[in-house]
Protein backbone atom coordinates (compact mmCIF):
# COMPACT_ATOMS: atom_id res chain seq x y z
CA UNK A 1 0.00 0.00 0.00
CA UNK A 2 3.04 2.54 0.45
CA UNK A 3 3.72 4.58 3.43
CA UNK A 4 0.79 7.15 2.51
CA UNK A 5 -1.48 4.46 3.49
CA UNK A 6 -0.03 3.84 6.69
CA UNK A 7 -1.67 6.84 8.70
CA UNK A 8 -4.94 5.62 7.67
CA UNK A 9 -4.44 2.31 8.41
CA UNK A 10 -3.79 3.28 11.91
CA UNK A 11 -6.63 5.50 12.41
CA UNK A 12 -9.21 2.59 10.66
CA UNK A 13 -7.48 -0.01 13.77
CA UNK A 14 -7.69 2.83 16.24
CA UNK A 15 -11.56 2.85 15.69
CA UNK A 16 -11.66 -1.06 15.63
CA UNK A 17 -11.79 -2.20 12.06
CA UNK A 18 -9.80 -4.85 10.85
CA UNK A 19 -9.10 -4.42 7.16
CA UNK A 20 -7.89 -7.28 4.70
CA UNK A 21 -6.12 -6.46 1.83
CA UNK A 22 -5.32 -7.53 -1.26
CA UNK A 23 -3.88 -6.56 -5.10
CA UNK A 24 -6.89 -6.15 -7.68
CA UNK A 25 -7.07 -7.14 -11.46
CA UNK A 26 -4.35 -4.14 -12.55
CA UNK A 27 -2.35 -4.63 -9.35
CA UNK A 28 -4.33 -1.67 -7.36
CA UNK A 29 -4.64 -2.23 -3.72
CA UNK A 30 -8.20 -3.16 -2.98
CA UNK A 31 -9.19 -2.62 0.98
CA UNK A 32 -12.27 -4.58 1.94
CA UNK A 33 -13.96 -3.40 4.77
CA UNK A 34 -16.55 -6.08 5.89
CA UNK A 35 -18.45 -7.10 2.65
CA UNK A 36 -17.44 -3.47 1.35
CA UNK A 37 -14.90 -2.95 -1.80
CA UNK A 38 -12.32 0.01 -1.51
CA UNK A 39 -9.63 1.04 -4.08
CA UNK A 40 -6.83 2.37 -2.98
CA UNK A 41 -6.00 4.71 -6.48
CA UNK A 42 -2.20 5.88 -5.90
CA UNK A 43 -3.03 9.27 -8.14
CA UNK A 44 -5.22 11.13 -8.61
CA UNK A 45 -7.25 9.88 -11.81
CA UNK A 46 -10.96 10.86 -12.29
CA UNK A 47 -11.55 8.76 -15.45
CA UNK A 48 -10.04 5.57 -13.61
CA UNK A 49 -11.84 6.01 -10.42
CA UNK A 50 -15.38 6.59 -13.07
CA UNK A 51 -14.29 3.10 -14.19
CA UNK A 52 -13.56 1.37 -10.84
CA UNK A 53 -16.82 2.95 -9.59
CA UNK A 54 -18.85 1.29 -12.79
CA UNK A 55 -17.20 -2.00 -12.43
CA UNK A 56 -18.49 -2.33 -8.73
CA UNK A 57 -16.36 -0.72 -6.55
CA UNK A 58 -18.00 1.05 -3.22
CA UNK A 59 -15.45 3.60 -2.85
CA UNK A 60 -12.31 4.67 -4.50
CA UNK A 61 -9.77 6.81 -2.03
CA UNK A 62 -6.17 7.47 -2.37
CA UNK A 63 -3.40 9.95 -0.76
CA UNK A 64 -4.81 12.60 -2.89
CA UNK A 65 -7.99 13.08 -0.57
CA UNK A 66 -6.92 14.26 3.22
CA UNK A 67 -6.62 11.01 5.39
CA UNK A 68 -9.41 12.33 7.68
CA UNK A 69 -11.70 12.31 4.68
CA UNK A 70 -10.46 8.88 3.92
CA UNK A 71 -11.26 7.52 6.79
CA UNK A 72 -14.68 8.56 7.00
CA UNK A 73 -15.46 7.61 3.81
CA UNK A 74 -14.29 3.75 4.82
CA UNK A 75 -15.94 4.26 8.14
CA UNK A 76 -19.36 5.08 6.07
CA UNK A 77 -19.11 1.98 4.36
CA UNK A 78 -18.08 -0.22 6.86
CA UNK A 79 -20.86 1.11 8.85
CA UNK A 80 -23.96 0.98 6.11
CA UNK A 81 -22.16 -2.77 5.02
CA UNK A 82 -22.48 -3.91 8.56
CA UNK A 83 -25.01 -6.42 10.01
CA UNK A 84 -27.40 -5.31 12.46
CA UNK A 85 -29.65 -6.95 14.89
CA UNK A 86 -32.61 -4.85 15.31
CA UNK A 87 -35.35 -5.81 18.45
CA UNK A 88 -38.21 -2.86 18.47
CA UNK A 89 -35.98 0.21 19.28
CA UNK A 90 -32.90 -1.83 20.57
CA UNK A 91 -30.02 -1.99 17.74
CA UNK A 92 -27.21 -4.40 17.85
CA UNK A 93 -24.24 -4.21 15.50
CA UNK A 94 -22.65 -7.29 14.79
CA UNK A 95 -19.43 -6.22 13.85
CA UNK A 96 -18.14 -3.15 16.13
CA UNK A 97 -20.54 -4.51 19.11
CA UNK A 98 -22.08 -1.06 19.34
CA UNK A 99 -25.30 -0.82 20.78
CA UNK A 100 -28.00 1.43 20.45
CA UNK A 101 -31.60 1.80 22.23
CA UNK A 102 -33.85 4.51 20.32
CA UNK A 103 -30.52 6.08 19.12
CA UNK A 104 -29.16 6.83 22.10
CA UNK A 105 -25.74 4.69 22.47
CA UNK A 106 -25.47 1.85 25.37
CA UNK A 107 -21.66 1.31 26.15
CA UNK A 108 -21.46 -2.59 27.29
CA UNK A 109 -18.58 -4.29 28.40
CA UNK A 110 -17.96 -7.75 26.76
CA UNK A 111 -19.18 -9.87 28.96
CA UNK A 112 -22.59 -7.94 29.00
CA UNK A 113 -22.53 -7.34 25.44
CA UNK A 114 -22.25 -11.26 25.52
CA UNK A 115 -25.46 -11.73 27.62
CA UNK A 116 -27.49 -9.32 25.52
CA UNK A 117 -26.82 -10.93 22.44
CA UNK A 118 -27.47 -14.22 23.47
CA UNK A 119 -31.01 -12.90 24.88
CA UNK A 120 -31.64 -11.23 21.65
CA UNK A 121 -31.13 -14.34 19.70
CA UNK A 122 -34.15 -15.61 21.50
CA UNK A 123 -36.53 -12.59 21.92
CA UNK A 124 -39.13 -12.84 24.19
CA UNK A 125 -37.96 -16.55 25.53
CA UNK A 126 -36.77 -17.34 29.13
CA UNK A 127 -32.82 -18.36 29.03
CA UNK A 128 -31.81 -20.43 32.39
CA UNK A 129 -28.82 -19.14 34.40
CA UNK A 130 -27.93 -22.73 33.24
CA UNK A 131 -27.77 -21.70 29.43
CA UNK A 132 -25.91 -18.38 30.06
CA UNK A 133 -23.44 -19.75 32.26
CA UNK A 134 -22.84 -22.46 29.68
CA UNK A 135 -22.66 -19.83 26.45
CA UNK A 136 -21.20 -16.58 27.68
CA UNK A 137 -18.99 -18.09 30.47
CA UNK A 138 -18.45 -21.38 29.03
CA UNK A 139 -18.99 -23.35 32.20
CA UNK A 140 -20.80 -26.49 31.75
CA UNK A 141 -21.17 -26.41 35.85
CA UNK A 142 -22.58 -24.14 38.30
CA UNK A 143 -19.74 -22.09 39.94
CA UNK A 144 -21.62 -21.12 43.10
CA UNK A 145 -21.42 -17.78 42.55
CA UNK A 146 -23.96 -14.64 41.71
CA UNK A 147 -21.55 -13.68 38.42
CA UNK A 148 -24.83 -14.25 36.60
CA UNK A 149 -26.97 -12.22 38.50
CA UNK A 150 -24.65 -9.36 38.62
CA UNK A 151 -24.12 -9.14 35.57
CA UNK A 152 -27.43 -9.36 34.75
CA UNK A 153 -28.15 -6.84 36.70
CA UNK A 154 -25.52 -4.15 35.76
CA UNK A 155 -26.85 -4.92 31.96
CA UNK A 156 -30.39 -3.88 33.05
CA UNK A 157 -29.19 -0.46 34.45
CA UNK A 158 -27.59 0.55 31.29
CA UNK A 159 -30.45 -1.23 29.14
CA UNK A 160 -33.49 0.15 30.60
CA UNK A 161 -32.36 2.78 32.59
CA UNK A 162 -34.17 6.28 31.14
CA UNK A 163 -36.56 4.48 29.28
CA UNK A 164 -39.97 4.09 29.89
CA UNK A 165 -40.32 0.41 29.05
CA UNK A 166 -38.78 -2.40 30.78
CA UNK A 167 -36.51 -4.61 28.06
CA UNK A 168 -34.85 -7.06 30.05
CA UNK A 169 -37.01 -9.06 32.91
CA UNK A 170 -36.17 -11.80 35.37
CA UNK A 171 -38.84 -14.68 35.04
CA UNK A 172 -39.32 -16.26 38.20
CA UNK A 173 -37.93 -19.75 38.07
CA UNK A 174 -37.04 -19.67 34.40
CA UNK A 175 -34.03 -17.44 33.97
CA UNK A 176 -34.08 -14.01 32.15
CA UNK A 177 -35.86 -12.98 29.39
CA UNK A 178 -35.20 -10.01 26.55
CA UNK A 179 -38.33 -7.94 25.40
CA UNK A 180 -38.64 -6.22 22.80
CA UNK A 181 -42.23 -4.59 23.03
CA UNK A 182 -41.41 -4.93 27.12
CA UNK A 183 -44.11 -7.45 28.03
CA UNK A 184 -43.35 -10.82 29.02
CA UNK A 185 -45.39 -12.60 26.97
CA UNK A 186 -46.62 -14.86 30.37
CA UNK A 187 -47.70 -11.61 31.90
CA UNK A 188 -49.27 -10.15 28.76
Amino acid sequence: MGPDFAPVARALSARGLELAIRPGRDQSPLVRVGDATILWQGIDDPAARARALEEGMQEVVGPWMHEAETVARIIRLADAEQPRLRLGELTIRLVDRRVERNGRPIPLLAREYALLLHLARRPGQAVSRTELLRAVWRLDFDPGTNSVEVHMSRLRGKLDRGFAVTMLHTVKGRGYALCPDGRWPDTA
